[in-house]
């Protein structure tokens, strides 16, 4: 048996064989813990000596185990002080690399993999506790509201239950306080329940109480309206006026949903656009990276910003890349696209390594489920293979989405494509 203390060596005893007493060797290591005790009292200098009764001996080679054999002598303290082999060696190193790994780069690569938490419906979560399937009749605004938050959160798609809740909403609506209004907008919009009846009769309170909603209420409107496709002019000039007035108290994150929804909703007042530009850089600084890289939208870049923040926003990303998911990779690279096609003088404005990044970027392949094939595809499909043409159907060419694409051998082996 090998007794050490953290200074190493204490003694080598010898046990007898399995058929020799027990009361023998139990007295054999009573006296090596003895001898362990004294010498670890304070003031006690490491002389290596032999408990009583027992064999002392340093194995040949001057190292202690079996067969002895050169060896490496770690600094004072810690694991490490005691001589090990050359095997030893490559393990002990790769424990002290693995530490300094964890200590310098682990904070960086992991900046990566927090974004995969669930925050967005962390985020956005009422802490009342309430049964989704209480009778609606019974519930006032606070419960209905938290009702369809949780249904929304947990994704619960049962039509009676959305119906249900979408009637006592109306009956409730006058007594629905502005941040209510904003978690049931969020809540339909999760879920994209689509009700017209519901939307256009909740949507002149909206309007009316558009005014006292803060960053989320106003926020959740507008990407409630995006996901369901809602398409009013009047409420958009709304909404973005009151995003302006209230730009300084907006938070960072729904100042870029909200601009996003403006874009993809197709709002086209130019002074609002302006007046957003000049808004935009300022509070896109107050962002850390992964709330940054949802600013880079294509619709955004193509429809909404000035050249300087189209400009400022693809310089930003290729220095915060890391920090992005497929999604992101590929929303950049749209971008970058439309910036090229779309605003020549802007993609002038990049520094070489933003272009290159750029360049980069189009050579990699990035993850994408695509779209599937709907019927129409099909049915076109059959109608051109009848007539013997090659073709494909609902497919992604750079960062296009295409529908029927066809393409022809000419007599030099060019190939002629027409994509639609």
């Amino acid at each position: 048996v090998l007794l050490t203390s953290s200074w190493g060596l204490v003694s080598w005893t010898a046990m007898q064989p399995c058929q020799a007493k027990a009361t023998a060797c139990s007295r054999q290591v009573s006296a090596a813990l003895l001898q362990l005790q004294r010498l670890m009292r304070p003031g006690n200098a490491w002389q290596p000596r032999a408990a009583p009764g027992t064999p002392f001996a340093l194995p040949p080679g001057g190292c202690w185990g079996p067969g002895g054999g050169g060896g490496l002598r770690h600094g004072m303290g810690g694991i490490f002080h005691a001589r090990v082999r050359p095997q030893e060696r490559i393990t002990l190193r790769a424990i002290r690399d693995e530490a300094k790994l964890r200590k310098t780069g682990i904070a960086r690569f992991n900046k990566r993999w927090r974004s995969w938490a669930q925050n967005r419906v962390r985020q956005f979560k009422l802490p009342l506790p309430v049964t989704l399937t209480s009778d609606t009749a019974l519930m006032d605004a606070n419960y209905i509201t938290t009702c369809v938050q949780k249904a929304a959160a947990l994704r619960k798609h049962d039509l009676k239950l959305w119906y249900g809740y979408s009637k006592r909403i109306l009956e409730l609506k006058s007594e629905l306080q502005p941040e209510q209004l904003g978690y049931i907008m969020w809540g339909y919009g999760k879920s994209s329940f689509l009700d017209g009846n519901f939307f256009r009769q909740i949507m002149p309170t909206v309007k009316e109480r558009l005014p006292e909603f803060q960053s989320h209420a106003l926020m959740s409107t507008m990407w409630c309206m995006k996901r369901v496709k809602m398409h009013d002019r009047e409420l958009l000039r709304a909404c973005a006026q009151q995003a302006l007035d209230s730009v300084d108290a907006l938070r960072p994150s729904d100042f870029i949903k909200i601009a996003n929804a403006l874009a993809q909703l197709g709002m086209r007042d130019a002074g609002l656009r302006d007046a957003l530009s000049r808004a935009a850089i300022p509070k896109l600084e107050e962002t850390f990276a992964q709330q940054f890289r949802d600013a880079v939208n294509p619709t955004a870049i193509g429809r909404l910003w000035s050249d300087e923040v189209v400009a400022y926003l693809l310089e930003r990303f290729r220095r915060i890349f890391i920090t992005a998911r497929p999604m992101h990779l590929l929303k950049a690279y749209e971008s970058a696209v439309v910036c090229r096609i779309q605003s020549p003088q802007v993609w002038r404005m990049l520094s070489h390594d933003a272009k290159s990044f750029y360049v980069r970027l189009s050579q990699r392949h990035i993850p994408d489920k695509g779209r599937e094939p709907t019927s129409m595809h099909w049915d076109v499909s059959k109608h051109l293979a009848d007539l013997g043409e090659a073709h494909r159907n609902s497919f992604r060419w750079g960062p296009l989405y295409i529908d029927v694409g066809l393409e022809q051998l000419e007599v030099d082996e060019r190939r002629r494509c027409i994509m639609v």
